[in-house]
């Protein structure tokens, strides 16, 4: 089993396991945040979907926002990207039987430069037909306290799938039971070539309380939103999830184990 990672430079990379495709990771600055898109079952189905399509709501597949960055005094701030390093020790880097990383160093302007957000994925190798991602997000503000509001968290836009489901750690089933409910855990499955497939966000418990936002009547979306919160100057907050992308359903796979592996 043969990890590779190959890189398309200012633009994106792409993680094959014994060539078939794992993921993408989107990081061009065409785009608002980097994004990871597309993502494959471990039967080679895309589990995500999505374009930069400017009426979108969210950015496709699974992305992490900050939501809406306010000064001390309750400004809006409007960031703008001015680049994103990735560390490239781990490129071009093929590794047997091992997990694979990505590690992105994104900086966010305005008239300074004012957040910087590190981005660690870790990508395991398939197992029991299941793919572990964990995500960990550090962000550090460089010159001034700031306050981010609203959507913060990370995002998954689903691949059309029949009889999609979303569920939470609470056993609670479908868009009216999961949506805006607060939560350890939420998955969100369904049938895709008659194939039946699913991804969840595990987010770690030293996030605070996750409040999960969910559609999956229309478009097929999850959001682990967290907490408002104020960053201080040269504060670091780190965010920690673990992505589950797995075959079976809701009554075939236990989501909550592997969520209560990754908060040992």
């Amino acid at each position: 089993m043969v990890f590779k990672a190959e890189e398309v430079p200012k633009k994106e990379i792409t993680i094959t396991e014994d060539g078939d495709n794992v993921l993408t990771l989107n990081y061009g600055e065409s785009s608002l945040h980097p994004f990871i898109h597309p993502i494959y079952a471990p039967n080679g189905m895309i589990a995500t979907e999505g374009t930069l399509d400017t009426k979108q709501r969210h950015l496709p597949g699974l992305c992490f926002t900050f939501g809406t960055v306010k000064d001390h005094n309750g400004n809006v701030l409007l960031l703008k990207r001015s680049n994103t390093e990735l560390d490239r020790k781990f490129i071009n880097k093929a590794e047997s039987n091992e997990t694979i990383k990505i590690i992105s160093e994104t900086t966010w302007t305005e008239s300074e430069n004012l957040l910087i957000e590190t981005f660690h994925l870790s990508v395991e190798p398939v197992k029991n037909d299941i793919r572990i991602l964990d995500l960990e997000v550090v962000l550090q503000t460089k010159s001034k306290q700031l306050k981010l509001a609203d959507d913060i968290g990370l995002s998954y836009s689903a691949v059309e799938m029949e009889h999609r489901k979303s569920a939470n750690a609470d056993g609670k089933i479908g868009e009216a039971e999961v949506h805006k409910q607060d939560s350890d855990w939420a998955t969100l499955c369904g049938i895709v070539a008659n194939s039946a497939i699913g991804v969840a966000i595990c987010p770690h418990p030293a996030n605070g309380v996750t409040q999960f936002l969910a559609e999956d009547i229309y478009q097929g979306f999850l959001l682990a939103k967290c907490a408002n919160l104020t960053l201080k100057t040269n504060e670091e907050y780190t965010f920690r999830y673990r992505i589950l992308i797995y075959l079976g359903d809701l009554f075939t796979f236990d989501v909550g184990e592997y969520y209560s592996n990754f908060c040992m």
